[in-house]
């Protein structure tokens, strides 16, 4: 079953490369702000993903019906770049994560952050985070209950997922956790509203072609080893959003060697079980790299590389993501 494209309760927009960084994009990455705004970032590039990429901007304001039209940020930055992760800080900071491509591949890229105080207007310089090459972003840091900053992350040297975590003010970050039997790599976080534990889910490196899942009853300090779902996945980024004390997962709903269909799945059990895939995209381009997060109104908003030309947008309303089961 697919969901329908524009209907009331479905919203969708395309975003592109501004001139002159190239035609293609991926990696892309979105926010809503405290007060409604809307933030997407990206990355693009001429040819190869890994060269001469550029990191991009869009916001839809609060009130706006239509996006703004992207733009390259810290062009001073020399080198090429990757993985944007926007996030707000409980105190309304604007960070931007992503990583600088510091050689000629992703094993030795470096991760970088830059900040916004006045609603991504201006940025500070970016700034290293982590000094080890290889480590990776993909997705967002979920906050803990002691206002501690939990960050999933891996290194593309080994495919192991791992977890940095940092105190208030968030600029002190360490290794708090490290999953190395497996090869999985670009995790997401989720906390489960019914149980309050957080759930974690990978994507996977090797032959498994399997989405797998772990989870965190006390805060992050200690995970179950991690486990196969029963959904798919060919060795493609994933996205997960809550919703009602229930969680979606965003993904490629086959084992070929493909990137579409991109379709929704939702659990009740905190990710033990789940619905029949309902897909967002049938189209046969690549529709990859989902990022997605529940909106102020209880719906979500989510991006997605759309045929490595541009970026899509879609958001779906509370009413209905409750239709899917």
């Amino acid at each position: 079953m697919s969901i329908p494209p524009e209907r009331q309760n479905v919203q969708v927009a395309f975003l592109y490369n501004p001139p002159g960084v190239g035609n293609h994009c991926h990696g892309p990455t979105i926010v809503e702000t405290h007060n409604g705004d809307l933030f997407a970032a990206w990355y693009a590039y001429p040819e190869e993903e890994h060269k001469d990429a550029s990191l991009i901007l869009a916001s839809r304001r609060q009130g706006e019906t239509g996006w703004s039209e992207g733009k390259v940020l810290f062009t001073e930055v020399k080198y090429s770049v990757g993985n944007p992760v926007l996030f707000q800080e409980p105190g309304g900071r604007l960070c931007i994560y992503f990583v600088l491509l510091k050689g000629r591949y992703w094993t030795e890229s470096v991760p970088y952050q830059a900040t916004s105080d006045d609603e991504g207007r201006i940025w500070s310089p970016p700034r290293p985070i982590w000094k080890e090459k290889g480590m990776m972003l993909r997705h967002p840091p979920i906050l803990l209950q002691n206002e501690s900053l939990l960050f999933p992350c891996y290194r593309e040297k080994t495919d192991e997922s791992c977890l940095l975590s940092s105190p208030s003010p968030y600029k002190t970050w360490h290794e708090s956790y490290n999953f190395s039997d497996h090869a999985l790599i670009q995790p997401v976080l989720i906390r489960d509203s019914k149980s309050s534990s957080i759930v974690l889910f990978f994507r996977p490196a090797g032959e498994s072609r399997s989405i797998w899942r772990s989870h965190s009853n006390d805060e992050g300090r200690t995970w179950a080893s991690p486990v196969r779902t029963p959904l798919p996945n060919p060795l493609s980024g994933i996205g997960a959003f809550s919703h009602n004390g229930r969680i979606g997962l965003v993904y490629n709903h086959t084992t070929d060697h493909q990137r579409h269909p991109l379709s929704v799945a939702v659990s009740e059990n905190g990710g033990l079980s789940w619905s029949p895939p309902r897909h967002i995209e049938t189209i046969h381009y690549e529709v990859s790299y989902p990022s997605f997060s529940t909106s102020r109104d209880n719906g979500a908003h989510g991006v997605y590389t759309y045929n490595r030309r541009m970026i899509k947008y879609v958001y779906f309303s509370e009413e209905e993501l409750h239709a899917i089961r």
